[in-house]
């Protein structure tokens, strides 16, 4: 699929955006991008060049520090994933376009008030609850990201939060559970033939796109007050989803 030059300086304005945020929160770069990208391009399109570039971002930290992975924690959550993600490339498969852009908008609207609810702080939940989290989190974290590509960090982040684990530890861990979903899920976006010309010519531009990104990030968007950068970017996803619906 082409582009427009006003739908291409949507996508990289988009880009850009949706990083900044990654950067500064640690996570919600597709949870940014997707609903916007939605109005320009095919979600499975969207999905497949969000996923593969936020994969690359997340090697570098993983590649620095993976010796600090709580392999335990991430082998559960890496299985009750897997189950997952096949469950979401088996309704991707079923379902058609217009299916999936309304069920992209419910999902976002839920996310949405789910976020503006906490302000960008994940409640803090017993740790008897931390095998049926396991289960809960691992299979809707990899069913929505491979269907939407959206929400999986802040839906890990709920099982995480009762291990208690230092902060880079949590951090690199995560990442490491993001980043090979991401892998398994590029994977499967290849056999279904997602990545054509254009989605590698979309993922070329993208690079520097999360440089600049992650720049900004790192500069402007983290002196932001948390619950007022919770709300704002609740509010978007709410709007996106919204949007999507009427479309």
């Amino acid at each position: 699929m082409s582009l427009s030059f006003s739908g291409l300086a949507f996508y990289m304005l988009v880009m850009t955006g949706a990083f900044a945020v990654r950067s500064a929160a640690g996570f919600g770069a597709v949870l940014i991008a997707m609903p916007m990208l939605a109005f320009v391009l095919p979600i499975s399109t969207a999905v497949s060049v969000t996923t593969a570039l936020t994969a690359m971002t997340s090697m570098h930290q993983v590649g620095r520090h993976w010796r600090q992975v709580a392999w335990p924690h991430f082998a559960i959550m890496a299985f009750y994933s897997a189950i997952g993600i096949g469950l979401g490339f088996y309704f991707i498969t079923m379902l058609d376009e217009h299916t999936l852009r309304r069920s992209l908008g419910v999902f976002l609207i839920l996310y949405a008030l789910y976020a503006m609810a906490t302000a960008g702080a994940s409640p803090l939940l017993p740790t008897r609850w931390r095998r049926a989290l396991a289960v809960c989190t691992g299979i809707s974290g990899g069913l929505l990201g491979t269907l939407f590509g959206a929400g999986v960090g802040p839906i890990y982040v709920v099982y995480f939060n009762t291990l208690r684990m230092e902060r880079e530890i949590f951090r690199v861990t995560m990442s490491t559970v993001v980043l090979l979903g991401g892998a398994a899920r590029i994977a499967g976006y290849a056999r279904l033939g997602l990545y054509e010309g254009s989605s590698v010519v979309l993922i070329a531009i993208g690079l520097p796109l999360v440089v600049l990104g992650s720049w900004l990030g790192d500069r402007v968007i983290e002196k932001l007050d948390p619950r007022k950068f919770g709300w704002l970017v609740g509010g978007l996803i709410f709007l996106s989803g919204i949007a999507l619906l009427v479309k």
